[in-house]
């Protein structure tokens, strides 16, 4: 029951009150996120090995992608290979056993997350139709989207960004992947993104 003389919308503020704070609480988020993609965009982040780490002395070799660097841990040399970012040259030739595995890399790396088969644009760019078409970059170039892109554009996500959407979203969402190592899974998904008509 009222008591004479309150007002019924008094709990309506208290509602706001909270809406606005849980929004603000997301925006906080998303801004301290939109941060962390910035600050590690670009940079090379050891794997931590699960395994004991090796004897002091004995010569440790890592293989990864980026800039060549040669370092010493605990005395014991270490040497780092790099590999280049471009998974096998040549077109990707869309088997049905190669684009059945780009769909399950699709649905279980959560790239459905941020691009669209449908055309809806969203986080990142749709990937309906993209193969082979004409695409505007953030820099002004016109480039295609052939399957040496569509690579380039899975191992290293920011080194052509499509017009309209922004550097570091997609590095930092897939960088616990590390499809830039794994050749076979970007040639799997590119040949899904290439049945996409």
């Amino acid at each position: 029951m009222q008591a004479k003389g309150t007002d019924s919308h008094g709990d309506g503020l208290g509602r706001w009150l909270l809406g606005g704070l849980a929004g603000g609480a997301i925006i906080l988020g998303l801004l301290i996120a939109a941060y962390a993609i910035g600050y590690h965009s670009g940079q090379v982040h050891p794997r931590t090995a699960t395994s004991a780490s090796p004897t002091a002395g004995a010569p440790t070799t890592t293989t990864t992608s980026g800039a060549p660097t040669t370092t010493t841990t605990s005395g014991a040399p270490t040497t780092t290979t790099t590999s280049a970012t471009s998974p096998s040259p040549g077109p990707v030739q869309g088997t049905s056993a190669l684009v059945a595995r780009g769909k399950s890399l699709f649905n279980t790396d959560s790239c459905a997350g941020c691009h669209s088969l449908s055309g809806a644009t969203g986080v990142g760019p749709s990937l309906k139709r993209v193969a082979g078409s004409k695409v505007t970059l953030t820099n002004g170039q016109t480039i295609t989207a052939d399957d040496a892109y569509l690579e380039r554009s899975i191992a290293n996500p920011d080194a052509q960004v499509v017009k309209g959407y922004t550097a570091g979203a997609m590095s930092a969402a897939i960088a616990s992947y590390n499809l830039s190592t794994k050749p076979d899974d970007i040639r799997a998904l590119v040949a899904f993104m290439k049945s996409q008509k």
